[in-house]
């Protein structure tokens, strides 16, 4: 199971369409930004409307915003550690706006049922114990 979960997580950065990115969140979806938490935004959100509003306000705020994976790696066989590389420009600003972070996904039955995000990738291995 867990390279079929590893293989699920390196299709949702191809979709391209975030309406198949949200078919695959659990209705009770949680996602967990405490440990890399976003200026203006919840560090903590419950349920499959409120995930698809926070990412929806979160990608309005962008113009040429694009997300990469780097590295997926099975951590167990319900868990999934991604490194990804953001980048964007603000909307309207035209500041740019680039980072290297990680998410833990967890994932039952083919659908995520929380995410966990961290700032530093090596917090987030240490995290999913896969780091000494």
């Amino acid at each position: 199971m867990s390279e079929e979960n590893v293989e699920l997580v390196r299709g949702l950065y191809r979709l391209g369409d975030p309406s198949r990115f949200f078919d695959r969140f659990d209705d009770e979806i949680e996602l967990d930004f405490s440990a890399s938490p976003l200026p203006d935004f919840p560090t903590y959100t419950h349920g499959k409307d409120a995930a698809i509003d926070f990412y929806r306000h979160y990608w309005v705020m962008w113009d040429e915003y694009v997300l990469e994976l780097r590295e997926a790696t099975a951590v167990n066989s319900d868990r999934v550690l991604v490194v990804q590389h953001e980048r964007a420009r603000g909307k309207g600003s035209g500041v740019p706006f680039e980072r290297v972070w990680a998410v833990i996904y967890t994932l039952r039955a083919g659908k995520m049922v929380r995410l966990a995000f961290f700032s530093d990738p090596s917090e987030a291995l240490e995290a999913a114990g896969l780091r000494e």
